[in-house]
């Protein structure tokens, strides 16, 4: 399958690329550096497109002949509620509308768990942007549905929660959020840490997330449904930093603030709709204590 992808030289975008090659799918990656991932440059089933999501020129090339269109980029965050819609939410309309009239059959766009805002995180449930990036997200959301209604195409959305996971590829990059990093940091310095009680999330490894891409587009039969993407289990950033902690062999001292957040229990983020339809269910534990020691290794 020809497959064009929009963040592929990120975190996320790095290994949704591995995963499609390790399945014999042919790529063409929208890039604003091409040569940002040395391994994944001259590569025989990738093709690079050299621009930006507000490149429609370099988007009309790289959707020629596509059977696909994976959209993994972020092109903006934070800034005024207008900035949001104008430099993330138009782009991405602007994709899909694009995608859609190039003839490309699938689509399958990478939200986020924020789209559900202060909503219950269901995926058949409603949503309740609380921020403009999850204002944003949910409108991108809405139009790709609009537009795959419109032209009957295949389009699915998938919404991680907190991604992480060590490079996949030579030169491949991290994440960008440095909590985990900084965790890392403080604990090789024996530096206390501090956390709000019961603050946490359920945490994806990057491996297991693009198991779903892979999922959606293989399948002819499912259409237009929402995944989120995220492990079984809950975790609080206390936790997590108590195994750097542990890992390490340090002495810091982790320190909760009680500002009232409750118990969210073991499951607050629903994960039935990716258990029902891949039998997916994801743990993150040994994932995230390996990740934690190779951040151990460098030097940050």
């Amino acid at each position: 399958m020809n497959v064009f992808v929009t963040g592929g030289t990120g975190f996320i975008g790095s290994y949704v690329v591995k995963e499609l090659l390790d399945h014999g799918h042919t790529l063409t990656l929208l890039a604003r550096n091409p040569d940002k991932v040395p391994g994944f440059v001259g590569h025989e089933r990738i093709r690079f497109v050299a621009g930006g999501m507000d490149d429609a020129d370099a988007i009309a090339e790289g959707l020629k002949n596509q059977d696909a269109c994976v959209h993994v980029a972020l092109s903006w965050l934070g800034g005024t509620a207008m900035e949001n819609m104008m430099h993330e939410t138009v782009p991405s309309v602007r994709l899909f509308q694009a995608a859609a009239d190039a003839g490309v059959r699938k689509i399958i766009y990478t939200s986020s768990i924020a789209s559900f805002g202060t909503a219950p995180h269901h995926d058949m449930g409603y949503i309740k942007p609380s921020t403009y990036y999850s204002a944003t997200k949910a409108a991108s959301e809405a139009y790709l549905m609009s537009i795959a209604h419109e032209y009957r195409i295949q389009a699915n959305i998938v919404r991680p929660g907190y991604t992480f996971g060590n490079p996949c590829v030579e030169g491949g990059p991290l994440y960008p959020d440095q909590k985990l990093v900084n965790m890392v940091r403080s604990a090789r310095a024996g530096e206390s840490m501090t956390f709000v009680k019961n603050d946490g999330t359920q945490f994806i490894w990057a491996g297991d997330l693009v198991k779903v891409y892979t999922e959606l587009l293989h399948s002819d039969s499912l259409n237009r449904n929402y995944y989120t993407a995220v492990s079984t289990e809950f975790r609080t950033w206390a936790q997590i930093a108590q195994m750097a902690v542990d890992l390490l062999g340090s002495k810091s001292q982790i320190v909760l603030k009680d500002k009232g957040r409750p118990d969210p229990g073991d499951r607050p983020i629903d994960v039935s709709e990716i258990q029902n339809t891949f039998g997916f269910a994801f743990k993150a534990d040994e994932y995230m204590k390996d990740h934690l020691r190779y951040l151990s290794t460098l030097e940050l």
